[in-house]
């Protein structure tokens, strides 16, 4: 039977590489819709934990995962041979950074060996782990044809959609926010449509996978530069003595051609901080300056130094400086209400605080352990109306909704609010 028959007939077996926070909730989708899904991950962790059916993302219901899992729609291993079984590939694998910001594609290698070794023949492949534009072309598919000794358009055929997770948003979930995909050729397009359907509503097709990888860098590169903006109005507008989120609700009142941003300890996140230098990393081949995008990342880039300063500052203010001060965060995570610490701006924050020997503790309900960039050690402390007396400062870092602002007001004696979590202010806090 083709794959289009399977599809037709929803006998087609879908494999995911890669079974992290886009991964994992991309194969529980597809489970949803009564397809088999088969998982594959290094990391014989993961794999335990979901074969039994225990659930370590948090935008996933756990009963969806378990539901999966029992129906047996789900299976996950460690065995890669599997991708024999195999009539979709979707690769959701991680793209980080190398020491010299520039792309670390050995992920997305690995994952294109593997499929090369043993895939067969008729197989719709997809990429959706963040990267630079032209790599499904020019970096997947030379690679598949190596290791499998197939041709793409004849025995098989690639894709790229990129992966729009926003963790921690209640109404936009994986199955609501269109998908946008681009294939090499109109017949892998037209399967590509078909399957990805059956999970999610709404599917946009583009011409090609380098505009969908293009895509997904302006998303994130819009959000960067705007995000970027605002952080250094924010620094401007406190040393003129304004405030910066009044300015931002007044603005808002415009009905067109405004959209707020909000400035923060920094851009945490796998996506954000790392998009700027994916399309540098391109950009460099084409003989291409972004300076504008160079100076929003690096703007980013900043910022934790500048909110130790305010620390600091405000420390400086009582008579105390870091040193020997005892400094609790309220939250480490990269946004409200997440188990994500990817790329915090905080822990950098808490690197230079213990630089300076400052004594640091946090709590953060979502995040037990921490280990920092420098390999401090922290684990999440308890919450009490004692440690929020006996801290120097308390630096409201995330504002996670659990956390109760009147309680930690009441009995912290110094707070620096990097979250406007107390929109008017107060004589013992110190605001962003």
């Amino acid at each position: 039977m083709d794959i289009r028959k399977k599809i037709d007939n929803n006998k087609e077996v879908i494999g995911v590489v890669g079974l992290g926070y886009v991964g994992l909730p991309l194969a529980v989708a597809f489970a949803e819709a009564e397809l088999h899904v088969i998982g594959f991950d290094k990391s014989q962790e993961y794999v335990d934990k979901i074969n039994q059916g225990e659930n370590y993302i948090k935008d996933i219901r756990d009963a969806a995962l378990k539901e999966a899992i029992s129906n047996e729609f789900l299976k996950a291993t460690t065995d890669f041979s599997k991708i024999n079984y195999c009539d979709v590939l979707l690769i959701c694998v991680p793209t980080p950074l190398d020491r010299f910001k520039k792309p670390d594609m050995s992920y997305i290698e690995s994952a294109c060996v593997s499929i090369g070794q043993y895939m067969k023949r008729e197989v719709f492949i997809c990429l959706e782990s963040t990267t630079y534009p032209t790599t499904t072309e020019t970096f997947m598919m030379p690679i598949i044809e190596k290791e499998s000794g197939m041709k793409h358009g004849k025995d098989f055929w690639l894709a790229f959609s990129p992966e729009r997770i926003d963790p921690g948003n209640s109404f936009f979930h994986i199955k609501n926010i269109p998908k946008v995909i681009g294939a090499i050729t109109p017949e892998g397009l037209e399967i590509g449509k078909s399957i990805y359907s059956k999970a999610i509503e709404k599917i946009h097709t583009v011409s090609s996978p380098r505009v969908a990888e293009m895509v997904k860098i302006l998303e994130n590169t819009y959000r960067l530069v705007n995000i970027s903006l605002i952080n250094e109005l924010a620094l401007l507008a406190g040393k003129m003595d304004i405030n910066i989120w009044e300015v931002i609700e007044a603005a808002k009142t415009k009905p067109f051609g405004f959209q707020a941003f909000y400035p923060g300890a920094g851009i945490g996140g796998h996506c954000i901080p790392f998009d700027p230098f994916y399309l540098e990393y391109i950009a460099k081949i084409y003989n291409f300056d972004l300076s504008m995008i160079h100076t929003a990342g690096h703007i980013n880039m900043r910022m934790p130094y500048y909110m130790y300063i305010k620390i600091n500052s405000a420390l400086n203010r009582k008579k105390k400086s870091i040193n020997g001060s005892r400094v609790f965060f309220l939250g480490v995570a990269y946004k409200p209400n997440i188990n994500d610490e990817r790329e915090s701006p905080i822990i950098e924050i808490i690197d230079e605080v213990a630089k300076k020997n400052g004594i640091v503790s946090y709590n953060d309900p979502y995040i037990p352990h921490i280990t920092t960039h420098e390999g401090h050690l922290f684990s999440s402390v308890e919450l009490s109306p004692k440690i929020l007396a006996n801290a120097d400062v308390v630096v409201v870092a995330t504002k996670h909704a659990v956390y109760d602002f009147e309680m930690i007001r009441k009995h912290a004696g110094l707070i620096v609010d990097l979250q406007n979590a107390y929109s008017e202010g107060g004589e013992n806090i110190d605001k962003l």
